[in-house]
């Protein structure tokens, strides 16, 4: 049995982005990541803007379903800010992520604080 099979293991890291962008630059942000990171979109970008009937914070959910698991934004305009979750079954290059964020001219952090890698094993 192949140690590396899909659904194994869960591979993710999360990682704040400092910077505001409008919604479409985002959607093209995680399309992006995922061709980054060699991953394969299944769709468009789902977008949920808050508040949502006056509950919630000031921005925006946005969730990129891939073959290996999904890419997820969480903005807030109002802090000028994001937090980026990229959960897969095969390992990535989390350097390469950084290098897309400043190409869209957003700031990352590689404070502790400010994101995390973990590998979670179903098995």
């Amino acid at each position: 049995m192949d140690v590396n099979a899909l659904g194994e293991r869960m591979h993710s890291c999360g990682i704040v982005l400092r910077g505001a962008l409008p919604e479409l630059h985002w959607m093209e942000l995680l399309h992006a990541l995922a061709r980054a990171i060699g991953m394969t979109a299944v769709g468009q970008p789902k977008v949920w803007t808050y508040p949502i009937a006056g509950k919630g914070g000031t921005g925006q959910t946005i969730l990129l379903p891939i073959t290996e698991s999904f890419l997820a934004l969480d903005t807030w305009s109002d802090h000028d800010g994001a937090y980026l979750f990229v959960c897969s079954c095969r390992q990535y290059d989390i350097t390469a992520i950084d290098a897309v964020a400043q190409a869209f001219g957003l700031k990352t952090s590689s404070n502790s604080g400010a994101r995390f890698y973990s590998e979670l094993n179903l098995k």
